[in-house]
């Protein structure tokens, strides 16, 4: 009995994988722990509107419940009993949870514990990630969704057998779909994934589409069931209610071109406008200053008044392309600025301010270069065959790479606001296509030169 129980301690002993992961989770749990003692938790304007939404889920109802935020980071606050400490550990467990996930997915599809520890720990290294953990928005809990995802789909792609690939596209389907529950311009995460879900794998053609089915399933559901909901009690087809005013953030720009029969609301919102301009220089975000004295001086409550916003900038955009996708560019282009949110009063020590401000220089200069590399090698790639070869740019590769692109382009269509903001839960993706790049590539020169 005694040798027995022997044999199976030693099969479960640490192997060298199980050793990089236990050193990255310790890490990452005395980060958190110094995190917890020097730092604070940090709200911010859209902190309230988030607790105000949470306090219905916390009664386990939608009454109450105005649409103007899909529920994911709601439904988090409300976990948290509505407290902004518990909300903020909760955050750090969920960081914690990121770095070994990204762990796994390296490890899984370079056959590299150390690798895998490399990206795990930028998470834990790069402020831009980490110190969002103790903002109170819902990057965090985007970037736990988006990473879970695609460690969903790795899942996916390693299944050997049939009953274990409709089990991995069960799991990918439904993790697929939180993203969107949580920042509504990572819906389309879903369509994405189709494509892959019926080529990856082997299988005919009744097979796929089990898959396909199975996958969809989850989807139809979640989100299909909250656009329904959107639908039926605001009479809108989109995630939230606020596409209209979303909108306005590229139209605002000239509104000046608006009819006159709708004066009330054009010389309103302008009135706003300039006034922003004057003090900071743009426009962005003025419209929800400038909500109230609209609807007042159209007559329109909230919602009619988003309809009819929605409607207004589709004929602006209509009828002047050229501004709105000059806008579109612009925003394109400060969605890949890796910027770092946070508040250097909160650090209750002198020495760690002067470490963060460090880490905080390097860290973003190291973000936006990857950034840079991304987007090269992303394009050689499509170009190259050969260097998709040498690089070993195979399907999670190019499936991460395409899902960042994808997002990059719907978030600055549908939104002209913190752009910048809208990358950090896809950061670490892009460290990911961009490290795997590099060691496959390095990897692959040193068997061409044994061979």
């Amino acid at each position: 009995m005694l040798h027995k129980m022997g044999v199976r301690l030693r099969t479960f002993a640490p192997s060298n994988a199980f050793r990089w992961g236990c050193a990255l989770l310790l890490f990452g749990l005395l980060q958190r722990l110094v995190l917890l003692l020097f730092y604070q938790p940090i709200p911010f304007a859209d902190t309230n509107a988030y607790m105000r939404l949470a306090v219905p889920l916390s009664n386990l109802t939608l009454k109450g419940y105005d649409g103007t935020r899909v529920p994911g980071y709601p439904a988090l606050l409300a976990i948290a009993g509505l407290d902004e400490h518990t909300a903020w550990v909760l955050q750090l467990v969920l960081g914690l949870v990121i770095s070994m996930l990204l762990f796994w997915i390296v490890f899984r599809t370079t056959d590299s514990p150390a690798l895998g520890v490399l990206v795990g720990g930028l998470y834990d290294l790069i402020p831009g990630q980490f110190l969002f953990e103790s903002n109170l928005l819902s990057e965090t809990l985007t970037t736990f969704f988006v990473v879970l995802c695609f460690a969903s789909f790795v899942a996916f792609g390693c299944a050997k057998s049939s009953p274990k690939r409709f089990l991995a596209a069960l799991m990918l389907g439904t993790d697929a779909c939180l993203p969107g529950m949580v920042r509504p311009y990572f819906f389309p995460i879903t369509l994405f994934f189709l494509p892959f879900v019926w080529f990856v794998g082997d299988g005919n053609w009744r097979g796929r589409l089990l898959r396909i089915a199975i996958y969809s399933l989850p989807p139809l559901m979640i989100q299909g069931g909250w656009l329904l909901w959107i639908r039926n009690t605001y009479h809108m087809t989109s995630p939230t209610v606020m596409s209209g005013y979303s909108l306005v953030q590229h139209t605002g720009e000239y509104f000046e071109f608006l009819p006159d029969d709708v004066a009330e609301i054009r010389d309103t919102y302008i009135h706003f406008r300039d006034a922003q301009i004057a003090e900071r220089g743009v426009q962005t975000n003025a419209i929800w200053e400038a909500i109230p004295a609209m609807s007042e001086a159209s007559g329109l409550g909230f919602y009619d008044l988003s309809r009819e916003l929605h409607r207004l900038s589709i004929d602006l955009i209509r009828a002047h392309p050229n501004r709105y996708l000059a806008n579109v560019v612009k925003g394109w282009i400060n969605f890949w600025k890796a910027p770092v949110y946070w508040r250097a009063e909160a650090l209750q020590s002198s020495l760690l301010l002067y470490i963060m401000k460090v880490f905080i220089w390097v860290g973003r200069g190291l973000s936006v270069l990857a950034n840079l590399v991304f987007l090269l090698l992303s394009l050689f790639a499509i170009l190259s065959k050969r260097l998709r070869q040498r690089i070993s740019f195979d399907v999670y590769s190019g499936t991460a790479a395409g899902l960042i692109v994808m997002i990059s382009i719907v978030q600055t269509i549908v939104d002209h606001g913190d752009n910048p903001r809208f990358l950090v839960p896809l950061q670490m993706l892009v460290f990911f296509v961009v490290v795997r790049s590099f060691w496959m590539g390095f990897r692959n020169r040193k068997v061409m030169e044994v061979m």
